[in-house]
């Protein structure tokens, strides 16, 4: 697979891949991350549970889509359709990461990444999903602490090759 550089960032310059001919296969790397953290801010953990992967997104079949493919691969997964869900969910839990959809039916994604990172702090990888990849919305990723943008449709192994790289 021929793969372009479109656009990216990494330590302040934007950086992003589609493939040649084949389907659309994008990330934005948005900031560093620590690769010690374990769960998203080293406090609380319930009674011996290990962290779970926050997914957000209000299709519910790609949220089932995401959970199995995560559950598959070793991850216990949480699933929420909305923003206000979400923060709710995550008064009760301890996170490896959350993997959030741009479009949801309450708040922004961006704006629920942004809360995230405020209650998480700086470890927490959030990887931000979307088929909206417009400009406005890439330079918002990193003032709202994402950690990574994969454009939709994406590549399954990407996400994962990204959750096992900054989730660890």
């Amino acid at each position: 697979m021929d793969l372009r550089l479109v656009a990216g960032f990494r330590k302040g310059e934007i950086i992003g891949l589609r493939a040649i001919g084949g389907e659309v296969y994008s990330g934005v790397h948005l900031m560093m991350s620590n690769s010690d953290n374990m769960d998203g801010s080293g406090d609380g953990l319930r009674g011996g549970e290990r962290p779970c992967v926050l997914v957000v997104d209000d299709n519910e079949s790609v949220a089932h889509a995401l959970a199995r493919l995560l559950s598959h691969e070793g991850w216990r997964v949480c699933i929420c359709y909305n923003g206000a869900d979400a923060l709710k969910r995550v008064e009760s839990e301890m996170l490896a990461a959350a993997v959030v959809d741009i479009h949801l039916p309450d708040i922004s994604g961006l704006v629920l990444s942004s809360k995230l990172r405020e209650r998480f702090g700086p470890k927490l990888p959030i990887i931000v999903l979307s088929g909206d990849t417009s400009m406005e919305n890439i330079r918002s990723l990193e003032h709202v602490g994402a950690t990574y943008f994969i454009s939709k449709p994406f590549n399954s192994e990407h996400l994962v090759e990204r959750l096992r790289e900054l989730a660890v």
